[in-house]
This record gives structure tokens, sequence and C-alpha cells, in this order.
């Protein structure tokens, strides 16, 4: 096996014990429990972890096969269509049979991780959108396993039940683009050894900044609730000294404890977007940010952009993350 390739199979087998030890602690009541903070149970989760490999198993034979151009890959779209499937056939099955379906799906992918060439490693993998989608980068699959292991965690030390929230149809794209996947895949790719390096942000570790990420959303709830209150946009807060403070009161927090946060924070968010009506939207507000001719805008461009914060600043995390770190990686 390739050594790149070798060093990303031994990192799904650790985040694998993880996810493993994680199962162990479920009784067989909590399989009902739901994962804050959305909707899916921990049957559901089970569920998807059991189909999650056939994806990838799918792209990789079709690398090894040369067929790369011949069949039309699945689209980001068909990807997360399969993905909801898988959950939706999963729930006719017990939560011992998707464990043991997982195992299975796990040893076919890993069969053909074996197969994997250096040349292999620059081809692209369409269904992650056309951005970051390298081979080389998304072999790395032990995020995943991260992530729910997290979930399951979660989900046993709260009880959640979940919200069903609506949204103005104009909220529809920035509700989309508040979703937190891209960053948590972000978060949970990082290579441990480096939450207290230094980021590209001066003065700050990646943990810091990951800090910075999980309470970004201060100032535009800040602003949702003055114009639920007031009808009207808040006066703006000194962003930068109210930023350092935060970071600075998490200074020593647990990345894993500040990736709760965040997610607590995101839902927050969204609750507050939940009730705006179309007459906030319209309500003005000054990004001081922008260019003079643009500075000047609505609410309804407010939101529409702030998806850009996470962007920024998980791009600003990417450096740390395992693919990178790895023999080979830069």
């Amino acid at each position: 096996m390739d050594a790149y390739v070798h060093d990303a199979v031994l990192d799904m087998h650790m985040a694998r014990d993880e996810l493993l030890r994680a199962l162990d602690d479920v009784n067989p009541e909590d399989w009902d429990r739901y994962v804050p903070y959305g909707e899916r149970t921990l049957h559901d989760v089970v569920a998807h972890l059991a189909g999650a490999d056939t994806a990838w198993a799918l792209a990789a034979q079709g690398l090894l096969q040369g067929e790369s151009e011949q069949r039309a890959p699945l689209t980001p779209e068909e990807a997360k269509a399969v993905r909801e499937r898988a959950i939706e056939r999963g729930r006719a099955a017990s939560p011992e049979e998707l464990i043991e379906e997982m195992g299975r799906r796990r040893k076919l992918l890993l069969a053909l991780f074996d197969l994997l060439e250096p040349r292999h490693l620059a081809l692209r993998l369409p269904s992650y959108g056309g951005e970051h989608d390298a081979v080389r980068e998304r072999i790395w699959l032990g995020y995943h396993d991260r992530l729910h292991a997290a979930d399951i965690r979660r989900a046993l030390r709260s009880s959640w039940h979940p919200q069903r929230l609506t949204f103005l149809p104009e909220l529809a794209g920035a509700v989309a683009r508040l979703a937190p996947s891209e960053t948590l895949y972000v978060i949970y790719s990082v290579d441990p050894a480096y939450w207290e390096k230094p980021s590209r942000v001066p003065e700050w570790t990646h943990r810091n900044l990951l800090a910075h990420i999980a309470t970004g959303d201060w100032v535009l709830q800040t602003h949702l609730r003055h114009l639920l209150k007031h009808g009207r946009a808040a006066a703006w807060p000194d962003v930068a000294a109210g930023n350092a403070e935060r970071v600075r009161e998490r200074w020593l927090t647990p990345w894993e404890r500040l990736v709760d946060e965040y997610l607590s924070m995101r839902h927050e968010t969204l609750r507050l977007l939940s009730q705006l009506k179309s007459k906030h939207l319209r309500q003005p507000i000054t990004l001081s940010w922008e260019p003079a001719e643009r500075r000047e805008a609505d609410v309804q461009r407010y939101l529409d952009d702030f998806w850009r914060h996470d962007a920024q600043h998980r791009e600003q995390l990417r450096p740390a993350m395992r693919y990178l770190t790895a023999r080979g990686g830069r």
C-alpha cells in the first residue's frame, strides 16, 4: 500500500475504534434519542454510518477501472439523496444489524484503498461539489467516524427534542448556507497535534481560531434580537473587542467543547431567523467592511452574505487538516 494511503487508513482504523467505543455506551432504550441540534435519532445515525462507505467505494472502484469519464459521476445532490435513502432503509433494521453491515462495508472499502496508487490521488471526485474534491484529501475518511462519535456522546448526555423551524422563502438560501456540515468536516479533520500550534491568524492557535468560529454568530444574533424587539438592526458593537474577549474567555476550553458551543450557537441563530418577517429583511443596515458603494445595504443582504464568516475561518483551519500534515501531504 502507498505510504500516504497507509497513513489515511491507519487514521480510519483509529477513528473507527473511537466510534465503536461510543456505540458501546448506547443502551437499548437510547436508540430513539435525538442528536442535538437536528432531527436524527441515534438509530438514524447508525443507519447512515452503515451505508456511508458505499458512495466512496463506488467512486474508488470507478477510479481503479478507469471509468471516471465513461460513467456519469454522482452530483452532490444525488450523493445526498443516496445518504438519505440509506437512513430510510436502515430504519427497518436493528442497530445490531446496522453495526454489522457497517463493518462489512468498511472491509470492502479498505480492500479498494489497498489498490490505490499515487496516480489516483490527484483525480477528482465530483460528488463533493468541485471544491476540495481531490482523492488525496477525500481518502481521509476518519473525520466522519469522529464526527458521529461526537454526535453519539452529545445525544447520550442530552435530552434533545427536534424543533421544527420554518423560514421565509426569502431566507432559504441564507439558511442553507449556514449549515455547519462543511465547517464540521474541517474541524474533525484537524490533526490533534495542531490545536495548540499557531494558526494563520496572528497570536491565535488553531484552538483559539476555533473559539472564534464557535462564537462567531454573536454580532448577528445581536442584530436579530434587536430586529425582533424593536423592528430595526442594532447599533454596531465594538466587534474587534467583542471577538477578542470571547476568545480570551475560552483560552483553555477543550476543542470538543468549542464544537458543542458552535452547534448550540448556530441553532440559536436559526431559531431567531425563523421568527423574522419580510418587513425585517427590508430594514437598512450599514456594512462598514464593504466598499463605499456597497456599504449601505438591507438586512436581507447581510443575512445572505453571513455564511462567508464560517468559510473564511475554516479556510484558516485547513492547513492543520490531517491530509496536509501527513507524510507527503504538502
